[in-house]
């Protein structure tokens, strides 16, 4: 079975969250593995569902098939550093380490990695559906644009007109071409 998507979105306060989590639980009921994903740095599904939830993929304790996380920005900055810098530290010296370290260390840098994170749901087939639970609007548009903003950028910056932070070049062309192939479908 394919992966369903469901995105609320809105402005803040409309019951996004709310209604992300009935989503889920009315899934879940139906023998669905459900997860919730949300993306707002204010994230409330622990409130919802009183228990730690946190930065990593945890089941909801009590309804059979629900799963939930909340992404945190700082741990998905440092996890895409890490993911960045690691086949570099075969490579090059601390200096150069370093150099690079400093590259990432700006706040493109945690726009990426929130991307990164968001990405890797969109690849996986082990739930039937994932149901985002997004932030205020101008922070959800400026997720979802940012792969176009960023080709834009980086096309700009190979022709001399300024540099661009790092990207996983690769790794991004992948992601970028897998979401929007998902997203017409």
């Amino acid at each position: 079975m394919k992966t369903k998507y469901i995105f609320f979105s809105g402005k803040g306060g409309v019951g996004k969250t709310s209604m992300a989590s009935t989503t889920g639980v009315y899934y879940a009921d139906q023998g669905k593995k459900t997860l919730i994903v949300t993306t707002d740095p204010a994230a409330n599904l622990s409130d919802v569902f009183e228990q730690e939830i946190g930065h990593q993929v945890t089941k909801i304790t009590g309804i059979d098939g629900l799963f939930a996380m909340e992404i945190d920005p700082d741990k998905a900055t440092a996890e895409y550093k890490e993911k960045s810098l690691a086949p570099l530290r075969d490579l090059f010296d601390e200096e150069m380490i370093g150099i690079a370290d400093e590259q990432l260390s700006g706040p493109c840098t945690e726009e990426m990695a929130s991307f990164d994170k968001f990405i890797d749901f969109m690849d996986k087939d082990e739930f039937d559906i994932i149901i985002f639970d997004t932030a205020p609007t101008g922070h959800t548009i400026r997720l979802l644009e940012l792969p176009v903003d960023w080709s834009k950028h980086i096309e700009e910056s190979s022709k001399g007109s300024g540099q661009t932070c790092m990207v996983q070049w690769p790794s991004f062309k992948t992601a970028r071409k897998s979401m929007m192939r998902r997203w017409q479908n």
